[in-house]
């Protein structure tokens, strides 16, 4: 299999509701695909969703600067076989702790190049197996108002959906996870989301509001580089601590472990490095006694997501997809 040429596309897609939290709200989403073509014709695809406030990744960095130097380092290898491939992916990712976003696109294209070109499927490139499909799990952010918190819930009760994030950082935080437990009696409890807004002290102070709650989780609850953050609130309040923002790469993972800051990685391919990056995390995490949750990022189009419900059904250890639809 030898790579012929490499090509980016940026999309815009629209949503049909804009999508809200604590800092950012979106009504569309912007990506670039990546398009892997080899000798004999094939095509592998890959996407890139680039989130500034995870990677440092903009769509004009992507677009003007590392996606075009990957191409130019890509484009003319020859892998020979899927041994090849693997160790030609590993060192990519080694070389790519400052655009991780971009990597995991250029990796999930290549990984389905790699596919066809071989006839085998990912799992089988990774060395894994195929086990079950994950239940979805849904996000409930600040675009669904509090008077139609009740009717959103029921109908979330309808659709069989039983694990559930809820975003928080409005006055009536208690009322809505009340309104959410009530309703839906979200599976193993309620994880909650900061998406790190809130300082130790507001951390600390919001938490104990809400300690009459059934809560499994709050995620990202300080400043993402604010790691000794992290740990005084899991000590502190005895929740289990859920970074995201915190972790994209192996290295971020590591400083994690080293101040005992978190009980839980959240992982998600855009922003940890496609297929490899978060297979390292998922065994690190393993490694040390940590649990893992699987994520999406919002906006993705059905490439990233297809590759994480992939990556969810050959590693064992998570509840449930988040975002999946």
């Amino acid at each position: 299999m030898r790579i012929e040429s490499i090509e980016l596309h940026h999309v815009r897609i629209p949503f049909k509701r804009a999508f809200r939290h604590a800092t950012k709200e979106r009504n569309h989403s912007d990506a670039i695909l990546v398009a892997l073509r080899s000798g004999d014709g094939l095509i592998g695809y890959g996407e890139i969703l680039p989130r500034p406030y995870l990677t440092g990744e903009t769509i004009e960095t992507v677009h003007d600067h590392h996606g075009p130097e990957l191409a130019r380092r890509w484009v003319g290898s020859s892998l020979e076989s899927r041994e090849r491939l693997l160790e030609f992916a590993r060192t990519e990712l080694d070389l790519a702790t400052a655009h991780l976003g971009t990597f995991s696109g250029f990796e999930l294209a290549l990984m389905d190049l790699g596919g066809r070109s071989f006839g085998s499927p990912v799992v089988e490139l990774l060395g894994r197996s195929a086990g079950a499909s994950l239940p979805a799990g849904v996000v409930v952010g600040f675009e669904v108002a509090t008077d139609e918190l009740e009717r959103y819930c029921a109908t979330l009760r309808m659709a069989g959906r039983r694990h559930v994030k809820l975003k928080v950082g409005l006055p009536d935080d208690h009322q809505r996870a009340e309104i959410v437990l009530r309703i839906l009696r979200p599976e193993g409890g309620l994880r909650i989301d900061v998406n790190g807004i809130w300082s130790v002290e507001e951390a600390l102070t919001n938490l104990d509001g809400l300690a009459d709650l059934e809560l499994a989780s709050v995620e990202q609850p300080v400043r993402k580089e604010d790691f000794a953050g992290l740990r005084r609130v899991r000590e502190v309040t005895g929740l289990p601590v859920m970074a995201d923002e915190s972790l994209c790469s192996l290295a971020d993972a590591r400083r994690l472990l080293e101040e005992d800051a978190v009980d839980i990685f959240n992982i998600r391919l855009g922003k940890c490095g496609g297929f490899l990056g978060s297979l390292r995390l998922s065994d690190l995490a393993a490694e040390h006694g940590l649990s893992c949750h699987l994520g999406t990022l919002v906006g993705e189009t059905g490439i990233l997501s297809r590759a994480s419900e992939i990556f969810g059904s050959c590693v064992e250890g998570f509840a449930c997809l988040e975002g999946k639809g």
